[in-house]
């Protein structure tokens, strides 16, 4: 394994995002205070707010079990690809969060540069 350090890193990240998405599915209102995001009053506009948070939720849980289970391979060709696979990720999440509050892209735009640089070490460009 060329890159140890950085293939275990990747579990890391797999298990913030898990961490991430069960805080989104059991405290929805709390998630959204954190991300910068208005918590809704009205009960229509808080339920859907809500529906949105838990399928926040469950795609982060799955693409961090997904990185978590590649980890299990030792295989550092296919966890570099799984970091691929997450990089639009935080890139939208980065648009959304800019176009609906105008502001805050940045606690998401932080991670592509990280999955970047951690891929293109597991490929072996660095």
């Amino acid at each position: 394994m060329a890159h140890p350090l950085i293939f275990h890193a990747s579990l890391g990240l797999g298990l913030m995002l898990v961490s991430l998405g069960l805080n989104a599915i059991v405290r929805p209102d709390a998630h959204l205070r954190n991300l910068e995001f208005p918590v809704q009053s009205e009960t229509q506009a808080r339920g859907l707010s809500h529906a949105l948070m838990r399928i926040w939720g469950v795609r982060n849980i799955s693409v961090g079990l997904m990185i978590g289970l590649i980890w299990t391979t030792n295989d550092e060709t296919l966890m570099a690809k799984g970091l691929c696979a997450a990089l639009p990720l935080p890139i939208m999440d980065g648009f959304v969060s800019r176009m609906l509050i105008g502001g805050g892209e940045f606690q998401h735009w932080i991670f592509p540069p990280v999955l970047i640089s951690m891929a293109a070490m597991l490929f072996g460009w660095v």
